[in-house]
Order: C-alpha cells, then structure tokens, then sequence
C-alpha cells in the first residue's frame, strides 16, 4: 500500500515537473520580434524620440541665436539699390525742360566686436536733360555721368563706460551655455524615464511568468484534487477549492498580460517606434556592488551639475546687467570721420568738377540729472544680483541634499540585495526537502506547490529590488549631472 502511494505520488510529481517545463518554454517563446537591449533602448530614446528631437532642436535653435547674435556685431552686410527718375515743366502749356535720371548705388557696413562701425557706399548715377526753350535751332541736350564715393566710420570711447558690443556677445555666448546645461539635462531625464520604461517591461513580463506558473500550478492541482475525490481519497470540498483557487489565478494572469502589453505599448511610443511592431526587450539586470564614495559625487557635482552650471552664469548675467544699469548718466564719448568724393556736372556742355571732403568730430554727451531714474535701475540690478546669489547657494545646498538622500537610496537597496541572496537560497532548499518529504508521503503536494509558488515570488521580489536599485542609481545620475557609474 505505502509503495503503491509513493508511485502514485512519484507519476504526479513528474507529470508535474515536465508540466511546469513545457509552460516555462511555451511563456519564454516571445516569437520572431526586433530584440532591443537597455543601452539600445535609451540611445533610441535620446536619437529618435520625440522628446529627444525636440531636446536636440532646442540646442540647434540656442546656436542659431548665438550666431545671429555675432554675425549681427562682427560681420558685415552689404545691399545695392537702383532708382529711375523722369520729369519736365511746362511754360504757358509748352513743354520746355525734360529730364531722366538714374542711379546705383552699393553700401557695405562692418561692425566689430570693439563697437566700431564702418560704412562705404559707392554709387553711380547718369542724368540727360533736354533745354526746349531755345528758339530759332534745336534744343540743346547734355548728358553726364555722376559716381560718388562715401566713407564713414564711428567708435566709441570707453572711459567713463565698458564695451555693450561684448557685453552682448558675452550674453549670447551665457546664452548658448545655458542651452547646452539644458540640453544635458534633458538628455538625462530621458535617459532615466527610458530605463524606467524598459524596467517596467521587464517586471510585467516576470509578472505574466510567476501569475502564469501559478495558474498552471492551479490546474493541476485542480486536476490531481479531481483524481483524488474521484477515487475518494479527498472530499469534494476540495474540489470546490481548488476551482476558486484557479479562478483567481487566471485573473491575476490576465490582469499581468494586460499590464505587459500596456507597459510594451508604453516603451515603444517614447522611442517613437510603430505601436503595431513586435520588440523583444532581451536585456537583464544584474547586481554589481556600488563603490563610488559620497564625497567623490558631491564634488563632481558642484562643478558640473547642468542646474549649478546655470546659476553661476545667471550671477554673471546679473552682474552685466548690473554693468549696464550704471552707464546711462555716465559721459559717452566717441570719434566719428567721413569721406566724400563725387563728379558734378557744371554746365548743359557736359563740363564736371570733383569734389572731396573729409571730416573728424569728437562728441561727447553726458546725461547728468535723470530724475532718479538710474539710480533706480542700479538698485534693482543689485538685487537681481543678489537673488542670483541666493538662488545658487540655494542650488549648491538642495543638491547636495539630493545626492546624499539618492546615495542612500542606492547603499539601501544595494545592502537587501546581498542580504536577499541567502532567503533564495533557503526558499530553494526548502522546495528540494518538500519534494523529497512528498516523494516519500511526509508532504502533500500542496505543500509542493505553495514552497514552489514562494520560490517565484521571491524571484519576483529579487527582481523589484534590481530594478530599485538601477532606478535608485538613475535618480543619483540624474542629481549629480553624469552616469555615477561612470565616476
């Protein structure tokens, strides 16, 4: 009898171990699909998403700006222009004087990072006029050529005032820098939300596993329960019981298969990838001891997190605008010289003189009463100057508090994941005993079920506490301005 019940007991135990072996296979056979690892994943993120186009279309956008900035104080310009002109007079209903003129004329303009400004215009214009007053012969006409050439330059003196050219231009090169910070961080955030979404996936498909091995483990154990109150070992009670227990497993699969596909459905739209397209996410997550000291990230992060990066070049931008505040009741003095040369006609016989002319002028305005005016703008430049002092101090002190609460994040997870080992290890062993105790009728097969059953849920758990601690070193890359592991 005892050895006709361990036989029994041994057939339900390998149906079972090739039942469970053939599902395992069956719910890891993903099909054909593109596969995709981590690191594939997030460069996609940044290249092709949409959020990661717009962050590299921002940049392109801030160095435009910039060149439009320099190009509009260092590089010249230059634009031609032509003008046709046609009159005449009438005397007591009689036509007696008739003219055509026209004119080209090219100008070319340079501005230089010093705050001078040259000009040259070059022009070349020709006038025919016809005198029909005359009487008793012909009517007298003549025709003359007029090109000109006219120099200008001015520069600005800075004694009592600095450079505004410079100041601009340094403005747009702050500009431009803020907008790479930007885009840096940006980059990051996509970075960290793109591994998030590939951890997502990850989960819901050990999710679909565990819920899938327990409604298997259901089914059979609704089924060899059916055997056993077919054969009136088991009260139909049981039967019943194991119907509900099925039940709710089957539930907890679907509601698992959902969330995966809507986890899956997720992960393609950020990486911009036909919704409709199959991907195989193939990438693990492993546990690799973290050994980067506190002190070593804060000061990296003091000089390179993108958020500091921009507060110290908003004290500078203050500290400009504070510059310029000062200079409207402040002497302005400046040199400007011309050159003029031009063909002129004399006469209606064509007879030309030419002309020259040059000129240097020194001028020098001084605004000393404003009404106050000034003295406002300094005071609110000085506070603006302060603020951004204090917006920094700000900034140095929320990251580091940041980094320090992110860092034991990581120390946290990383300590439960080499503590977890050993309750895996343990859960296993206790299966092994399990099958051996119902192999020899000391267990039911229940028991079997139940110990397999935390087996997976502790591997489940395993894999929370990776992706924690993957999220948790994200959330520190992302606070200190740079991936910690690269460090």
């Amino acid at each position: 009898m005892r050895t006709g019940r361990r036989r029994f007991q041994g057939m339900i135990m390998s149906a079972w171990l090739g039942f469970t072996a053939t599902a395992y296979a069956e719910g890891n056979d993903l099909g054909a699909a593109k596969s995709m690892t981590l690191d594939d994943y997030v460069q996609r993120a940044i290249d092709i998403g949409i959020t990661g186009v717009k962050n590299s279309l921002s940049l392109k956008t801030a160095g435009y700006a910039r060149e439009i900035v320099f190009r509009q104080n260092e590089a010249p310009t230059a634009s031609v222009g032509y003008t046709q002109n046609r009159q005449g007079s009438e005397t007591n209903g009689v036509l007696t004087d008739l003219s055509r003129s026209n004119s080209t004329d090219l100008k070319v303009t340079e501005n230089t990072a010093l705050g001078t400004a040259l000009s040259a215009t070059g022009s070349y214009g020709s006038q025919t006029d016809a005198n029909l007053a005359s009487t008793g012969g012909a009517p007298i006409t003549s025709t003359t050529g007029k090109p000109a050439l006219a120099l200008s330059g001015s520069q600005p003196i800075y004694l009592f005032v600095k450079n505004p050219v410079a100041r601009a231009l340094r403005r747009a090169d702050l500009a431009f820098a803020d907008a790479e910070a930007g885009f840096l961080s940006t980059k990051l955030n996509i970075r960290t939300q793109a591994r998030s979404n590939y951890y997502a996936v990850m989960q819901a498909e050990e999710a679909i596993q565990v819920a899938k091995r327990k409604a298997d483990s259901s089914q059979k154990l609704l089924d060899v329960t059916q055997a056993l109150v077919n054969a009136g070992k088991s009260a139909p009670v049981e039967t019943m019981r194991a119907k509900i227990t099925l039940q709710t497993d089957q539930r907890a699969l679907n509601n698992a298969m959902v969330t995966h596909n809507q986890a899956i459905l997720t992960a393609k739209n950020y990486i911009f990838m036909p919704l409709d397209q199959d991907i195989q996410f193939i990438s693990k997550l492993t546990f690799k001891p973290f050994t980067v000291s506190l002190d070593k990230i804060i000061s990296y992060a003091m000089l390179h997190q993108p958020n500091l990066q921009i507060l110290r070049r908003a004290q500078e931008t203050a500290l400009l605008d504070y510059q310029a505040a000062l200079e409207p009741t402040r002497p302005a003095l400046s040199v400007n010289g011309t050159y003029n040369y031009a063909r002129q006609p004399v006469d209606l016989f064509a007879l030309t003189e030419y002309v020259r002319g040059w000129s240097w002028t020194l001028n020098a305005n001084w605004l000393f009463f404003d009404s106050g005016v000034t003295r406002d703008q300094v005071r609110e430049a000085q506070i603006e100057r302060t603020v951004a002092d204090l917006n920094l101090t700000d900034g140095e002190r929320t990251t580091q508090l940041n980094i320090r609460n992110a860092y034991m994040d990581v120390i946290r997870t990383a300590g439960q994941i080499a503590e977890f080992q050993t309750s895996r290890d343990q859960a296993q062993r206790d299966v092994d005993v399990l099958r051996l105790r119902f192999q020899n009728g000391l267990a039911t097969l229940l028991d079997v079920f139940d110990g397999e059953n935390s087996v997976r849920d502790l591997d489940t758990e395993y894999l929370g506490l990776l992706v924690q601690f993957n999220q948790s070193k994200d959330n520190l890359s992302t606070q200190v301005g740079a991936d910690v592991d690269t460090l």
